[in-house]
């Protein structure tokens, strides 16, 4: 799920690096064009004990107060960092102004803030479904790392209340980076916080991570791919094992999108998963999907039939830029090339990409999307034999429900598992709300952040598989 900001707020140790005080003690207002969108940004600066400290909001994203936890300043240049937006801002002081570009993984946007006088009131709302303290559980944030090259991951990890061991879930997010609570839309939905509650509520632990990059966590989603992901996922499960609370039989693992290749994969490089369940589960070709994307997103776009086919068409010239060509900066030039050729297509931000060519190039030439378009989860679901649920949603335009839970379905069967279940859910998008069509301009209209349908489904599936 592509989105310009991650909307949390995190507490969390600021560390500052300092330099020349350039008046920028205050509070400073700018507008980013994303998509089409503007969002307004603000951005507030002090100083205690001699060192620089900040805090970025935004109205229009229903964000307060989010910490920068690193500044530098030298001369008349300024860095600042926001894990929880994922990304930062580089430029410097200009007449007056903070002129520069605001840098989120694949995107590169011009941000200039202008001086306020001082800070507005921001009204922020929540959803109804976002759980509200006290809880009937444990809330613990803890920290672990990738034992093959140290990410850190941040996470949190509740706990049921009464005599365990409990059985415990690790959540895995969609594409794109994404918090802990996979959260979207403003007023932010945070659909894995709604799953977390709703499984701790009913004796079930949770673990749910921030992406490399994103939050507490550290490393870069970008340059990283699925077995990387995997590697982090096995980390969740290698720590659970650790928590005397968590019942080391019954430890597995819950994605949606993405997160339901990189549960299985690293399922399959584990011993004694108890569970997998997969939310707009995958089952063909990485490449194959965004083909598909098409087809399911085309018609929502007001695309007509020659057009799907011709966006199909250049789909796979991109892709076979990027087998042939494995130099990064060959593949952007031929694929340069191949973006001039189609100026005037008709485009939609339907499919979430970026809007700038360069910024889709970068995209396209990264490590991550070069892994995903050839990437196939049947060899993998083909060795698992753990008990396994995949629910999709009928109205699902990024993972075809229909052609994918039959490959998963074809993959289980192959592999001699007897233990799956194949469900369809009616008017369930791919992030799992109660919609209408399935368009992601929906996200943030639905009031559901996490259909109620799907809560109670995978809890009972859970109930019986584990027998707690």
């Amino acid at each position: 799920m592509k989105r310009l900001l991650i909307l949390v707020l995190l507490l969390s140790n600021i560390q500052l690096l300092t330099g020349q005080d350039f008046k920028l003690i205050g509070h400073w207002q700018g507008v980013l064009n994303f998509s089409g969108r503007e969002i307004d940004i603000i951005v507030s600066f002090h100083k205690k004990e001699g060192q620089y400290q900040g805090m970025l909001s935004s109205q229009k994203q229903q964000l307060k107060d989010l910490p920068m936890s690193e500044i530098w300043v030298t001369g008349d240049s300024l860095q600042f960092l926001v894990p929880m937006a994922g990304g930062k801002w580089e430029g410097a002081f200009d007449n007056g102004a903070l002129k520069g570009n605001w840098i989120q993984g694949p995107y590169k946007m011009p941000l200039v803030f202008q001086r306020m006088e001082e800070k507005p009131q921001l009204a922020i709302k929540e959803r109804s479904q976002t759980p509200k303290p006290p809880f009937p559980y444990s809330e613990e944030e803890v920290v672990y790392h990738n034992a093959l090259d140290q990410t850190k991951l941040a996470a949190t990890l509740t706990i049921p209340k009464g005599q365990g061991p409990f059985p415990a879930a690790i959540l895995l997010t969609v594409a794109g980076p994404n918090d802990r609570n996979q959260m979207h839309g403003s007023p932010p939905h945070k659909p894995y916080q709604v799953l977390a509650d709703h499984l701790s509520r009913n004796g079930i632990a949770v673990l749910r991570a921030d992406d490399r990059g994103v939050g507490g966590s550290s490393g870069d989603l970008f340059q990283s791919n699925i077995a990387d992901f995997a590697e982090d996922a096995k980390a969740g499960f290698n720590y659970l094992k650790t928590r005397k609370e968590v019942d080391q039989s019954k430890i597995g693992f819950i994605g949606n999108s993405e997160g339901t290749l990189v549960g299985p994969l690293a399922a399959s490089q584990l011993e004694n998963v108890a569970f997998i369940v997969t939310l707009g589960g995958i089952g063909i070709t990485g490449g194959e999907v965004i083909l598909d994307q098409a087809a399911g997103l085309g018609p929502l776009a007001g695309m007509m039939e020659d057009q799907i086919v011709n966006t199909q068409k250049r789909t796979r010239q991109l892709f076979s830029i990027l087998r042939q060509e494995k130099d990064s900066l060959k593949a952007a030039g031929k694929i340069r090339s191949l973006v001039q050729k189609n100026e005037g297509t008709p485009k939609s931000n339907l499919f979430l990409l970026p809007q700038s060519p360069e910024e889709q190039i970068r995209l396209f030439t990264s490590p991550w999307y070069r892994y995903q378009i050839d990437y196939d989860p049947a060899p993998v679901l083909q060795q698992l034999k753990c008990p396994f649920l995949a629910l999709h949603g009928d109205i699902d335009p990024f993972v075809l429900p229909d052609k994918n839970l039959e490959a998963i379905a074809q993959n289980l069967r192959k592999g001699g598992n007897e233990q799956y279940a194949i469900i369809k859910l009616k008017s369930i998008n791919h992030v799992f709300q109660d919609a209408t069509s399935g368009s992601p301009l929906e996200y943030n209209k639905n009031e559901t952040s996490f259909s109620p349908r799907a809560l109670k489904l995978i809890l009972h599936w859970l109930e019986v598989v584990l027998d707690y």
